[in-house]
């Protein structure tokens, strides 16, 4: 089998970075007031700028999701020295999709309008920006294209803007003991953010490039309840009853189908193990993973708040990553979910600290029905 190359990777994050202070601003004030848990959210997630998809001053929406996948597309194709008619395979990740169907990417092909060729979406959670790469990497591994671009993506801000909430919040207006959103959807209204996320795969290296060793993806949904979800409601197995089910649409709004929800007890309970321990029990038997082979990892972990779980859970693993290797810029680029990974890697290899020879592990939780992907690559100067 062939070997793939990540040749360039890029990302696109829309708009000026929004501070703290201006998140109302840009996402609208929930009724009742400024809220009363932001300052607390903030704290615990460490994240002080993000980008979304509006105008600030307008109020109207800059990009779609597509829109900003085809941005980063364009831009690792210029910065692997293609044109973008030269990718023969576009495999696009996404955690949130804009519509049922077509497809994610089939939206940001018809977006880049310009050729024939391959597509594949990926959808998930956190992991789905990885399950694109990995499809890109066994496309170019396997012979059949050339090469391939995957993406990951996500435009959050559409469903935490507080008209999202519109619907709900009426349905509860006469209700004095619940008159607000859940807790969970605060959490995460204050956590996510937009970008997106391109790594172009090729079958020769060109530069320094990093090249696939291996990609795991480990899912644990067999014994473990669904954490974060959207279009749906959690039932008491732990599964999911869908919106088509609830009775009308209307129904489904009033209930708050269509909010993204997260139980933050039960991602608290499992987040950390699931990503580190419980994964790396597989990947030491089918890898022979140790950490002395690692020089780089980076981490997508929602909030800072899991940082020192995460390295102290490795510890108690056997599998120390001390700090100095770890590369995160959730502070400055906020969780963009799926697309985060991507972003990062783009940041620490503009950032010029890897070198021929380096190993990087990409290392991503995801809370869905908890699953983690782990990535090992290595550093080549063609």
């Amino acid at each position: 089998m062939a070997d793939a190359f990540i040749n360039a990777v890029a990302s696109f994050l829309p708009g000026d970075p929004v501070e703290n202070e201006d998140l109302e601003r840009v996402l609208g004030e929930l009724p009742g007031g400024p809220s009363r848990l932001k300052g607390k959210i903030l704290r615990s997630n460490g994240i002080v700028r993000r980008h979304y998809a509006y105008d600030r001053e307008t109020g109207e929406v800059t990009h779609n999701a597509a829109q900003l996948a085809a941005e980063a597309v364009r831009d690792v194709a210029s910065k692997g020295g293609i044109a973008v008619e030269d990718i023969e395979t576009l495999a696009c990740g996404i955690s949130l999709p804009e519509h049922l169907t077509p497809g994610h990417a089939s939206s940001v092909h018809g977006e880049l309008g310009t050729h024939s060729c391959e597509i594949v979406s990926t959808h998930g959670v956190c992991c789905a920006g990885v399950t694109a790469l990995k499809y890109a990497a066994m496309a170019v591994k396997t012979g059949d294209v050339r090469t391939a671009v995957a993406t990951g993506t996500e435009r959050a801000s559409s469903l935490l803007h507080a008209k999202h909430f519109r619907a709900e919040l009426d349905a509860r207006r006469d209700d004095e003991d619940n008159p607000y959103i859940a807790f969970d959807q605060e959490f995460l209204r204050y956590m996510l953010s937009d970008g997106s996320g391109a790594a172009l795969v090729q079958d020769q290296p060109r530069g320094l490039a990093l090249r696939v060793d291996w990609i795991d993806i480990v899912s644990f949904a067999h014994e473990l309840p669904t954490c974060m979800y959207m279009g749906a409601k959690r039932t008491e197995d732990g599964g999911l009853r869908g919106y088509r089910d609830a009775g009308t649409l209307e129904d489904a709004l009033r209930e708050g189908y269509f909010n993204l929800h997260q139980d933050v007890k039960v991602l608290g309970q499992n987040i950390v193990t699931v990503s580190t321990t419980k994964t790396l029990e597989v990947l030491k038997k089918k890898r022979g993973f140790t950490p002395d082979q690692i020089d780089w990892v980076v981490p997508h972990y929602s909030s800072e708040f899991f940082r020192a779980k995460s390295y102290d859970e490795l510890v108690r693993s056997g599998f120390e990553i001390p700090y100095s290797k770890w590369c995160s810029t959730l502070t400055e680029r906020g969780n963009t979910g799926c697309a985060s990974v991507l972003i990062m890697l783009n940041d620490l290899l503009e950032s010029g600290r890897v070198e021929p020879g380096h190993r990087v592990v990409l290392m991503v939780p995801e809370s869905g029905r908890f699953s983690a992907a782990w990535a090992m690559l290595t550093a080549v100067q063609a």
